[in-house]
């Protein structure tokens, strides 16, 4: 570049900095600020003078109005024309008047004929002020016609204009001259400054330890907003330069951080793909593996298993001893689950107490990879069985084992853990503790157990179920109370049995749902049979309780709650449970039944001798009733074993005072040989079945029966 092309060059520069900085804007909006309260004051004083000048003017023409018409109206009547044409041209002397004329009045009451006019023709922009001329004679007004008034409005306006102008141009001038010296001071005091720090900050080199922002001499005291920038500026400084001293340092920080990261990643990676407290494979990671075997099964043809494990009962145990011991539990599991197989295997944990073991190669006919999946199988069950000590308690648990063999059974992990879980669930429906393979029938019975819980919860949600009573009956034949029993009439499968809706809904969690919705339901009934004087206060209802519901946290508030909003009394609601409800903690358990006893609900053991009654279990148990289960009722004619059964039950009542009730009483026999040994109180066919409440209410509320 040439040395005439270099001032050229920093001229345009200098514009274009200009342009960009604050100067500029600045500029731009007080010129656009200061154009907009000018225009707008000038407008608003060109209107108002606009305004004086237009009232002026009505107010001269109200003065010709008062002091002119009468003349005007005596030379018209006089017909003096000369002296009408004087007052005429008086009248157009005034300001902005540019025309006067006088028009007689016709017959039909319009103007008439010209009279006389003063001034030029009319032209675009005049307003016409009309005055009526009237003459006073002997008492009464004569209409003699119509004085014309042009007034120049167009005039008027320019004025207007003109001075509008003259405001612009003088406050214009005024504040342009006041922005060019806010600017001249904008620039001293501030915009130079600033153009010099940038330069400043442009030349900045962190390096450079004599480099300085310090572009003036600091102020003295607390200084201006420049000096507080400068003082910022420079702190900023010395900050990266320290900090660029301890680079070195800091990157050998950063590389140890790296480090640090990777193996973080790491043990993250591991975190994703296992279970965080069994450190087992979790469900990502298994699914990888299956895929990779599956694979490799069909491109070798050999055969492998898949083995779905679950504990049973895990989560009774889980309840009641609390999730810190069953954890310590799922450890132990899965430890002996690992030492069980082989390096090549896998075992991985689904969630809760869901394990799945993955035994790849386990040869090449069906025959033989069966055979070495049930030994393996065999292997894992005997592990699982084995004590359990944790913090010195002992716990006993059985695993149930369904196996699928790949691939023939299924070609994708999807369908292989579905068809593994269905032989699982095979084998808890053989009594748990086995192991079960799959089958392809058995694919379909667990489709509809699937669809039978569906249509559950939908009933649940759409209250489609029913309760029916069955009532119980003393040795005089008095009814006593009855029994509330769940029933499900399915709109298509018809009536559902208990025996087989109601082991799905304590697998599936629904029973608790279900559990409150009965129990609402039987309430609202006993407070409506009250109202109706139908329920004597001695009388009462029984409800069956499961134990995840006997377990839940607040249950007695929530029973409590309930029997208060429906007023019921609690001494005409049992509560019938199981001896499965204190399996596992007792003590919690009891204190439960207390609570619940001291407000007055009672508790009878329902299906007792089928489970592990003993004396002292039974002299623990705050219980106030015994219910025999219909199995030893059954054979009472048949089976002495039974008859002995019942007949120590009876004893047992008799000894700790609790009210012996018999279930499934059926024929006249049985009814007579539990009466014959002082059974308090009968239940079954031979007495009356489980019907709906309003046919309770009138066969059986309504009137006593005999029961024999």
């Amino acid at each position: 570049m040439s040395a005439h092309e270099t001032p050229k060059h920093s001229m345009a520069q200098r514009v274009r900095t200009f342009a960009n900085g604050i100067g500029a804007r600045l500029l731009a909006s007080v010129l656009a600020a200061s154009a907009v309260i000018t225009f707008g004051v000038a407008g608003i004083e060109v209107w108002s003078n606009y305004r004086a000048d237009l009232a002026e003017l009505q107010a001269d023409i109200d003065r010709i109005g008062r002091g002119s018409l009468d003349p005007i109206a005596l030379s018209l009547w006089n017909y003096d024309d000369a002296q009408l044409r004087l007052q005429l041209d008086g009248i157009r002397q005034r300001p902005y008047v540019a025309a006067v004329e006088v028009r007689e009045r016709a017959a039909d009451g319009s103007d008439g004929a010209l009279r006389a006019r003063v001034g030029s023709d009319g032209v675009e922009g005049r307003r016409i002020e009309r005055l009526p001329l009237t003459y006073r004679r002997d008492g009464e007004n004569a209409d003699l016609g119509t004085l014309l008034i042009e007034v120049d409005a167009a005039a008027l306006r320019k004025r207007s204009v003109e001075r509008a102008s003259s405001i612009l141009l003088t406050q214009g001038g005024i504040v342009l001259l006041i922005i060019l010296v806010l600017m001249l001071m904008a620039r001293q005091i501030v915009t130079r400054h600033l153009s010099a720090l940038a330069t400043a900050a442009e030349r900045f080199d962190v390096r450079d330890e004599l480099g300085s922002f310090r572009i003036r001499p600091r102020s003295k005291g607390p200084g201006d907003e420049i000096d507080r920038v400068i003082d910022a500026l420079e702190k900023m400084r010395s900050s990266l330069q320290t900090a660029y001293r301890d680079l070195a340092d800091a990157n050998t920080e950063l590389q140890a951080d790296i480090a640090a990261r990777l193996r973080a990643e790491a043990a993250a990676d591991h975190l994703a793909n296992h279970d965080a407290l069994t450190n087992l494979p979790n469900r990502r990671l298994l699914f990888q593996r299956l895929a990779h075997e599956l694979a490799v099964a069909d491109r070798s043809g050999t055969q492998g298993a898949m083995m779905f494990i679950d504990l049973d009962h895990f989560k009774t145990l889980n309840d009641a001893r609390g999730h810190s011991i069953g954890d310590a539990v799922l450890m132990e599991v899965a430890r002996r689950l690992r030492q069980c197989l082989r390096e090549i295997d896998l075992v991985a944990r689904l969630g809760g107490d869901e394990f799945v073991a993955v035994l790849p190669m386990l040869g090449e006919l069906r025959e033989r990879a069966t055979s070495n999946a049930l030994v393996a199988a065999e292997k894992l069950r005997a592990a699982v069985a084995e004590p359990i000590v944790v913090r010195g308690e002992v716990f006993r648990l059985s695993a149930s084992i369904g196996v699928a063999l790949f691939p023939d059974d299924a070609t994708s992990p999807e369908n292989l853990i579905k068809h593994a879980d269905t032989a699982m669930y095979q084998a808890k429906t053989e009594g748990r503790n086995c192991i079960s393979f799959f089958q392809r029938d058995l694919l379909e019975a667990t489709e509809q157990r699937h669809a039978l819980e569906t249509d559950l919860r939908q009933a649940l949600v759409e209250n489609t179920l029913d309760v029916a009573y069955q009532p119980l009956i003393d040795g005089l034949g008095t009814l006593r109370g009855a029994e509330a029993l769940v029933r499900w009439n399915h709109p298509t499968r018809g009536p559902v049995s208990p025996v087989q809706f109601i082991p799905l809904c304590e697998e599936s969690g629904l029973i608790i749902p279900l559990g409150d919705w009965v129990m609402r339901h039987v309430l609202r009934q006993v407070r409506d049979w009250r109202r109706e004087g139908a329920l004597h206060p001695q009388q009462y209802i029984s409800v069956n309780i499961s134990p995840r519901q006997f377990r839940q946290q607040g249950f007695e508030d929530w029973l409590i709650g309930l029997l208060h909003e429906f007023e019921v009394p609690p001494s005409q609601l049992v509560l019938e449970i199981t001896e499965g409800v204190v399996l596992g903690d007792i003590d919690s358990a009891i204190l439960r039944m207390q609570s619940l006893r001291a407000r007055g609900v009672r508790f009878y053991i329902d299906d007792f001798g089928t489970g592990y009654s003993s004396m002292a279990y039974l002299k623990r148990l705050p219980a106030d009733g015994l219910k025999i289960d219909k199995g030893f009722v059954r054979d009472l004619g048949t089976d002495a074993n039974d008859a002995a059964i019942v007949d120590a039950i009876l004893a047992m009542g008799r000894h700790f005072g609790l009210t012996v009730v018999a279930e499934g009483v059926e024929t006249e026999d049985q009814a007579r040989y539990l009466l014959e040994r002082s059974c308090d109180l009968l239940q079954g066919y031979h007495l009356g079945r489980p019907v709906e409440a309003k046919r309770f209410a009138s066969d059986f509320l309504s009137r006593s029966i005999r029961a024999v």
